[in-house]
């Protein structure tokens, strides 16, 4: 969280400045503190109990575009062609996790995510 001591509009324009001036870093890094959060989850609902698919999965960014911010949930290259099979097929018997562990974690979360960054911004961690 950022305070600030205004004495006189010079001071307070320039400190306006620099909060605008910052925000899109501070987004990003809120950003991605709960795409990791993500991260761990879809982690743990992949459909293997250990391995290089549940270890790869992991949070990229953030990726700036303009005004667009994002941040990435995915696995790595080691098990990209196992993960999209496991995450595809709803046929398939998982003995551990779910299909579609990427998606839907992050499908359940979108209706909180806005909340939760915003959070994150307010607690400057």
């Amino acid at each position: 969280m950022v305070s600030y001591t205004i004495k006189g509009i010079r001071e307070a324009t320039a400190q306006l400045r620099k909060v605008i001036e910052n925000a899109p870093d501070e987004f990003g890094r809120a950003l991605m503190v709960v795409a990791k959060q993500e991260a761990k989850e879809c982690a743990r609902r992949a459909p293997k109990d250990s391995g290089t698919m549940r270890d790869e999965i992991h949070a990229e960014g953030p990726i700036r575009n303009g005004r667009q911010i994002k941040a990435i949930v995915t696995t790595g290259p080691d098990s990209a062609d196992y993960a999209l099979i496991q995450h595809e097929d709803l046929d398939l018997f998982h003995k551990y996790g779910e299909a579609k562990f990427i998606e839907r974690p992050l499908t359940e979360s979108a209706p909180h995510m806005a909340d939760r960054v915003a959070a994150e911004i307010k607690l400057g961690k």
